[in-house]
């Protein structure tokens, strides 16, 4: 006879199913990966029996892990699952799935006559180590130390190499090889290079895992024609044969693929924020990046459009491409900015993107570009897959007659229409039966709508007083993590009905103990409001073990029932047949035509009560019943670098003990693999890495257990562990080796040196803070490198402009911290002792150049080797200092009073004024080549100052006298234009030659050098002296000598921000053009004032001045010149 179509199979013809099993897995049913696990969750590996053949009320269900004898996990099918054909969900214990090999695993299905069926075997292969190992990337860029470079053959590829094959090496990882061997490569890992957005991967053979030498990939020309022409970055990533992908990838080798000679690319994009190479996100506070691209003169046309691209990869492993588009208009602009949103480039925090772009233009082929590629640092946002959204239900609660259950999953990162995305509902009855069920659809292109449908009997609505946890995962399990949770209650937590209650097993720990109780258990079920006229009350006693369920209970509320609680008495021979192990006892309420009702489930242990101790550290010292402290040298080289927690009590076999140890957030609370007991040697030890002490150092622990027995778990009494704090001589770790006898000479190269440290490890964030009259961070939690970690040490080296920039005798002190706990915040690193040294700067001043007639103000060539000072008194000249030979090699006569002067950039032509008299001043153009006048500028009143912009092609002139500021043309030296502005002292230009900042009598003015047109005005109260813009931030500093104060404005705000006081006739400012730094003279104190200009603080001074005027600083930043008007000299100051 044949069978139906539909009929169900057998439980020989099945197999347990586990969701989300990785197969093929050689020799193999599967494979566990550790995000498999995780995505089960804590009760264990889902097992599932699907529905069978001959599936009866009172069929025991056995999961069957390895030993025959003891199952992991039991079920007895009521009558409602076999009417509606239900799977049964079961569950393997975390404590049986060590690494390694784990099986058999099948099921069991004893039948009430006693037939015994049995599943289909399967063997797993469980591996939760990832290659290199799980240590976490902690901090951007999201690069793997432990994975060694590619190596390729050769860097440039042409068409005759690229036709030939090109060699990749990949050297064998981890680079520690010191670390497990589970870390180790190993056969089957997958290595997959990626150059550009292509892929080639390599299976691990079996000989090339016996042995550490490199593994060569050949890239073939097919390839290198898909990844094309340009500059591309090359790195690789791996993942074992479960699935396991080892964190991050590996560092980047870039190469140069250059396929046909004829092929044209267009210029490469760049990051206007990013001109090194390296976007700070956090510097841009929130604002848009700009990306920039060349227009005039790359063959651009009006309606073409620019399209550009932007690649890189999270660290969970995302690839994500953002494209803007725009239309080209104007082909003469030089450049085309693209905004790129703030919220788009967070999400590429620590990834080095690929920038490029590509040429659109209607009916022909694309032009691409040169790729460019940028760092992006700063602090990381969530790129995790957001948990998925239930709208109906209300602050976690889901109403179980909702129909149907809209779940949505928003539209998230890199996603692609053809994405699977796998809706996964993991469940608990309200009896503490598990549910698990699967649903998928494809991504498409915006939120995902899924409907589940829950009418009558809907298996959401069957939840009703049980738990429902939604999560969701793209493609395969494991290709990305899964989502985050969403946890519901079904149903207001107050409508379930409520626990049993067993006479002779009472809470808080319900335990039969059949030593103490001879006869039958007692259970009530107290009387509920829902328990009315005509429903019946059923009881289910569900045992553990086999012969340990007694038939269900039904009592009929009659009028006699009313109000009354229910006595059943369960025979004491179901009860014991769990001897060691439990029971499940619940009741269900069935209510003609409604629903049927569920109660909360008692767990009752059977046998004698389990007194658990305290568990043992056995590094540490007993100090009490219940106390210990532990000296973290135990734990240190030469002594092995673990904790070993011992946990003792009369164990049986099938006890499962998981180990809880409680300390600061992090490593400090470490998720410890829980294991089976041993009955054998009495004792079972569990290591814990040394990296959970030095995360708890100074701090106290909590040390307890939780012994799982027949499927009721007990827990231990806690242990109160205090982990000392290191010896502070163990922590003296930092020094500045070149310092001698505690001294810092500035005029040699210093480091900061950092030694071997308790607990090193790569990945650990460090800080390193050099603190004096200027701070200077000289790390800032960049993690520790493999290679600093192979070397044992860290060194950075000291900014000879920084340390020449300390007052001398000032204090340097150096303050190190490492995080030993994972955390990426300084607040929570442990300092690794602090040195001070004092700071020989000696030099300051260490030359005089004698000039004459009171040198007053300063212009200095591009190369720094030509000073021009102007020399207001007689003889009445400009002094031309050779700074190489300290000495005057030329005087410049003959050209009236000079006052003010401008250097052309390209040091051919000086402007200076002839103030000989109050009205109609000229500026001369003179050569420095033969120092002969070129050029005199009139039309004048009486100039107060000359400057130039940076290309030179105007020279800008502050008529104070005509109350102008008049811009010249400087190649024809005609009057391009006059903005009118009271009075003008002086005029900076600011670094990108949009505006003209001008301080004038009583208020400063910015004007747009665009149109002209006046941005701003705000009062400044006294007549200023000087105005310089500073290189580095948005800001002006405005000398005002009659009240002794300096003017900081903000050129982004156009406001003053801050305003110095209590100076002495301050006159000259100018900027160190690579430190935040200014230098103000006090021609009145005989200073030369030092500021951070970053916080905006005094923090120093150099003395030894005569009446200094004005300074200019070369430049490199070496060096400062200073007019000395009093003594007729200038001073060259090292800084």
């Amino acid at each position: 006879m044949r069978p139906a179509r539909n009929a169900r199979p057998s439980v020989a013809q099945l197999a347990p199913y586990i969701p989300g099993l990785k197969v093929p897995v050689v020799g193999f049913s599967g494979g566990v990966n550790k995000a498999l696990l995780e995505s089960h969750g804590n009760d264990g590996l889902i097992c599932i029996l699907r529905s069978y053949a001959s599936q009866a009320e009172g069929d025991f269900i056995a999961l069957i892990c390895a030993n025959p004898d003891i199952p992991v996990d039991t079920h007895t099918v009521t009558a409602q699952e076999a009417r509606e054909e239900k799977a049964i969900v079961l569950r393997i214990p975390l404590a049986r799935l060590s690494d390694g090999t784990v099986g058999p695993v099948y099921i069991v299905v004893t039948h009430l006559d006693s037939r015994r069926e049995e599943t289909q075997r399967l063997s797993l292969k469980v591996d939760r180590v990832a290659p290199t190992g799980n240590e976490p990337i902690v901090a951007p860029p999201w690069v793997n130390e432990h994975l060694p470079r590619p190596q390729p053959a050769q860097t440039l590829i042409d068409s005759t190499a690229a036709q030939r094959g090109v060699a990749v090496s990949i050297g064998f990882y981890p680079v520690d090889t010191t670390l497990p061997a589970n870390t180790h490569r190993a056969v089957r890992d997958r290595i997959r290079l990626i150059i550009g957005s292509e892929v080639v991967e390599h299976p691990v053979t079996e000989g090339q895992a016996s042995h550490r030498n490199p593994i060569t990939l050949t890239v073939n020309y097919g390839t290198w024609l898909k990844i094309g022409s340009g500059r591309h970055a090359c790195a690789y990533d791996v993942l074992d044969e479960v699935g396991n992908y080892a964190p991050g990838r590996s560092p980047t080798q870039m190469l140069e693929v250059r396929l046909n000679p004829n092929e044209k690319l267009l210029d490469s994009g760049h990051i206007v924020e990013a001109p090194s190479g390296t976007l700070d996100a956090d510097k841009l506070a929130g604002k848009s990046a700009t990306l920039r691209f060349p227009i005039a003169g790359k063959g651009w046309a009006s309606g073409d459009t620019l399209r550009a691209s932007l690649r890189g990869r999270t660290l969970t492993g995302v690839e994500v491409e953002q494209i803007y588009s725009t239309p080209v208009g104007s082909t003469a602009i030089q450049y085309l900015d693209i905004a790129w949103p703030n919220a788009d480039l967070s999400l590429l925090i620590g990834a080095l993107i690929q920038l490029s772009y590509e040429r659109l233009r209607p009916g022909q082929p694309g032009v691409p570009s040169e790729n460019a590629f940028i760092q992006i640092t700063g602090t990381p946002v969530d790129t995790e897959l957001d948990a998925p959204q239930v709208p109906a239900a209300n602050d976690g609660v889901l109403n179980p007659l909702t129909d149907p259950v809209s779940v949505i999953v928003r539209s998230y990162m890199g996603q692609h229409p053809d994405d699977c995305v796998t809706l996964v509902l993991d469940g608990k009855y309200a009896n503490g039966h598990g549910f698990y069920e699967e649903h998928r659809l494809p991504a498409g292109t915006g939120d995902i709508s899924f409907d589940l449908a829950n009418g009558q009997d809907g298996k959401i609505r069957q939840l009703e007083s049980g738990t429902l946890r939604l999560y969701y995962y793209i493609n395969l399990l494991g290709d990305r993590p899964a989502s985050k949770d969403l946890n519901l209650l079904v149903g207001e937590p107050m409508v379930a009905l409520p626990k049993v209650q067993v006479l002779q097993a009472p809470e808080p720990d319900p335990t039969f103990d059949p030593d103490i109780s001879r006869a039958n258990a007692n259970v009530t079920v107290r009387w509920h409001a829902a328990f009315v006229r005509g429903t019946t009350v059923v009881l289910y006693f569900e045992g553990s073990a086999l012969g340990g369920s007694a038939p269900p209970m039904r009592r009929l509320i009659t009028d006699a029932w009313l109000g009354e609680d229910l006595m059943f008495v369960v025979p004491r021979i179901y009860v014991l047949a769990n001897l060691n192990r439990s029971a499940r006892i619940y009741y269900t309420l069935e209510r003609p035509g409604l629903r049927t009702l569920y109660s909360q489930p008692l767990v009752m242990k059977v046998g004698s009560v389990l007194q658990l101790d305290v568990p043992l550290i056995l590094q540490s010292t007993v100090t009490g019943p219940a106390t210990a402290t532990l000296n973290p040298l135990h734990v240190l080289p030469p002594l092995a670098p673990i904790a070993t927690l011992r946990v003792r009590y009369p164990m049986l076999p099938g006890d499962d003990i998981q180990p809880i140890f409680k300390g600061t957030f992090g490593l400090g609370t470490p998720v410890i693999a829980p294991k089976p007991a041993d009955p054998a040697l009495g004792h079972v030890d569990f290591s814990l890495s040394n990296q959970v002490i030095a995360a708890n150092l100074g701090r106290q622990a909590s040390v307890s257990y939780i012994v799982t027995r027949g499927g009721a778990s007990t827990s231990s009494q806690i242990l109160s562990l205090t982990v000392e704090a290191l010896p502070a001589q163990h922590l003296d770790r930092v020094s500045v080796p070149q310092a001698l006898a505690g001294a810092i000479d500035v005029s040699k190269a210093h480091s900061v040196r950092v030694l071997e440290w308790p607990f090193m490890r790569s990945g650990q964030p460090v800080w390193i803070d050099i603190n004096g009259v200027a701070n200077l961070p000289l790390r800032e939690g960049t993690p520790l490198s493999a290679p600093e970690f192979a070397a044992k040490r860290v060194e950075h080296s000291l900014p000879a402009a920084y340390l020449r920039s300390l007052p001398n005798r000032s204090t340097l002190t150096v303050e190190t911290r490492v995080s030993l706990n994972g955390s990426a915040h300084k607040d929570f690193a442990v300092k690794l002792g602090t040195v001070s040294y004092r700071i020989e700067n000696t030099k300051g001043v260490m030359a005089n150049i004698r000039a004459a007639g009171t040198p007053t103000n300063l212009a200095l060539s591009a190369d720094g080797t030509r000073l021009y000072v102007t020399q207001t008194t007689t003889p009445k000249s400009v002094a031309v200092i050779d700074t190489q030979n300290y000495r005057v090699i030329h005087t410049i006569t003959n050209i009236g009073s000079p006052l003010w002067l401008a250097l052309h950039p390209n040091g051919s032509r000086l402007y200076v004024s002839d103030n000989s008299s109050a009205a109609n001043t000229p500026v001369r153009v003179i050569s420095t080549q033969d120092y002969s006048t070129l050029h005199t500028l009139t039309g004048f009143t009486t100039v107060h100052g000359l400057t130039l912009n940076k290309t030179g092609t105007r020279l800008y002139v502050a008529d104070n006298g005509a109350s102008e500021m008049v811009i010249f043309d400087t190649t024809h030296h005609n009057v391009v234009s006059r903005v009118t502005t009271t009075r003008p002292s002086a005029i900076a230009i600011s670094p990108d030659g949009t505006r003209a900042h001008i301080a004038g009598a009583f208020d400063w003015r910015a004007i747009n050098l665009a149109n002209n047109a006046q941005l701003s005005q705000v009062n400044i109260v006294s007549q200023p002296q000087q105005i310089a813009h500073s290189p580095l931030l948005q800001r002006i500093y405005i000398t005002q000598p009659d009240r002794g104060t300096v003017l900081i404005g903000n050129t982004a705000t156009l406001q003053i921000s801050q305003t110095l006081s209590g100076l002495q006739r301050p006159y000259g400012v100018a900027f160190h053009p690579k430190l935040e730094r200014a230098y103000i003279t006090q021609s009145g104190a005989d200073l030369l004032t030092l500021m951070d200009t970053r916080t905006q603080n005094v923090i120093g001074a150099y003395a030894g001045f005569s009446q200094p005027r004005d300074v200019v600083v070369s430049p490199d930043g070496t060096y400062a010149y200073v007019a000395n008007a009093r003594n007729n000299t200038v001073s060259v100051v090292v800084l």
